[in-house]
Formats: structure tokens, sequence, C-alpha cells
């Protein structure tokens, strides 16, 4: 089953107040809406999408609560590269190795049938983030495409909406997010702009399942 996760037919000022939707979210995916807990019962998978230093990893921990798990590509630099678990050593050459590594882990948890599995990655409209989709669903999981909760992103997301008029704020916003990703990860403002430039408002989970990459040029 797919959730909706689709705010673009709210009213502006219903489709941006984020504390409310993402309480909504909580209580269709969790099963607290005073109805079935069904949709808890079948398990969920959550897309996590947002950029760095916004609140993602946070808001995934979130959903997955204690009994769930959370499989972020990034643990690969922190556990099986260098010498020490608490430092981010990136390697733009394991990368694909990190994101297969991260799908191993999202496969295991799957077929041991854990109910709570947060995917926190970038989850663009993109074949990685397909076979992630694709995966829960044949294993009959919901898929829910979720968001930080942090004051900040929800500032954020309306820029991106509008980003062609938005775009020397987002400027502003990703010198600000560099700042706070320096103690982590280190992500570099022109790569978080980059991103920004490239992030789309209208992905849902149907046009994951449906995307059909670009035909290579010969």
């Amino acid at each position: 089953m797919i959730m909706p996760n689709d705010d673009s037919q709210l009213p502006f000022d219903a489709a941006f107040t984020r504390p409310e939707f993402a309480e909504a979210l909580d209580a269709i995916a969790l099963g607290h809406a005073g109805q079935s807990t069904d949709l808890h019962d079948r398990g969920v998978v959550y897309l996590m999408r947002g950029l760095p230093s916004c609140g993602k990893s946070t808001r995934a921990r979130e959903l997955a609560g204690e009994k769930g798990v959370v499989v972020e590509t990034d643990e690969f630099f922190y556990t099986q590269v260098g010498d020490s678990t608490k430092r981010y050593t990136f390697d733009a050459g394991r990368l694909q190795e990190a994101r297969d590594w991260n799908y191993g882990r999202f496969v295991q948890a799957i077929d041991a049938n854990v109910l709570s599995i947060a995917v926190d990655r970038g989850n663009g409209l993109n074949l990685e983030t397909q076979r992630y989709a694709k995966y829960a669903v044949a294993r009959g999981y919901d898929v829910v495409l979720a968001e930080p909760n942090s004051p900040w992103w929800h500032e954020i997301r309306v820029l991106l909406k509008y980003k062609e008029h938005t775009m020397p704020v987002l400027e502003d916003w990703a010198e600000k997010l560099a700042q706070r990703n320096r103690s982590t990860h280190r992500t570099p403002a022109k790569t978080i702009l980059r991103w920004m430039m490239n992030w789309r408002t209208d992905v849902t989970v149907r046009l994951i399942l449906d995307y059909k990459a670009p035909a290579t040029k010969v």
C-alpha cells in the first residue's frame, strides 16, 4: 500500500504547516488515529527526504522508534572506513559500496519483519530510491515519504518550492547548513546548494515506483 504523501492539493497554509502535517503522518503510520492499527501491523518503511543538518536523522530515529531500524548510507563511513567509529571518513571511491552495504542492511531488516524501518538517505527521484521502495512494496510494507520537523526545515521547504524567486535566501541557508554540518559530514555549501537546485517538491511514492531512468545517449 502507498500512503498519501503529496500535499500539493492543500491550501498554502495547510500544506506548509509541518508540525500538524507531521503529527497527522504519525497518527496514520503508527496506527494512532483512533481507527485500525493494521498499517502498523503490516510494517512501514519511511523514505526520509531533506537536506543536511535539517533534522532528517533525528526524525528518522523518532519514526523508527525503539523497536525499529534506521538504515543510513553515511553509517558506512563511520563503521566500515577509517580507524574510529566516531569519525566520519568519507571515501568517494567507495560510495557505491556504501550504497550497496546500506541496501543490504535494509533487505535484512525487511526479511526479519522489522515493523518500522527508516531509510535515512536523500531519497530523490532515482533508481537507488526506487529499489528500496519496490522491495518494501513487494514484501507487503507500506511506504511513506517523511521529512524533518525542525523549524528551519519548515522554512527551507517553502523556499525550495519557489526557488526561482528565492535563490538568494537559499544561498544563505546553504552556508548556514554547511556550518552546522562541519562537525559531522563536512558537506560544503556548494554541494548543498546544488542539491537545492535539483530538489523536487512534487516527488511521491508513486512517482518513485514508476520512475524510468533517462535513456543514455550513444
